[in-house]
C-alpha cells in the first residue's frame, strides 16, 4: 500500500513539510532547522489580513530589508 502524506508548516522555521499520515500525533523533526513538533493535520485558510507565524514574518521582513539595502547601494543597476 502506498503511504499517504499531508503538509504542515514547521512552527520554528515556517517551512512546509510533507509528513506521512501514519505519523499524526507523534513528534517529528524538521529536516531544515531540526525543530521538534507534533504532527497534526490542520485545515488552515489564510485571509489577506491573517498575521503570519512569527518565524515566517521575521524572515520576510529580513528579506525586504536586504532587498531595500541592495537597491539603495551601488550594487543594483540603475535601469
Amino acid at each position: 500500500m502506498t503511504p499517504s502524506y499531508f503538509q504542515q508548516h514547521c512552527p520554528i522555521c515556517g517551512r512546509t513539510l510533507r509528513i506521512e499520515s501514519r505519523l499524526v500525533g507523534t513528534n517529528v523533526v524538521c529536516q531544515h532547522c531540526g525543530g521538534n513538533f507534533s504532527a497534526k493535520i490542520q485545515k488552515v485558510r489564510y485571509r489577506c489580513d491573517t498575521i503570519l507565524p512569527v518565524g515566517r514574518q521575521t524572515k520576510i521582513e529580513a528579506l525586504l530589508l536586504q532587498g531595500s539595502r541592495v537597491i539603495h547601494s551601488s550594487k543594483a543597476s540603475k535601469c
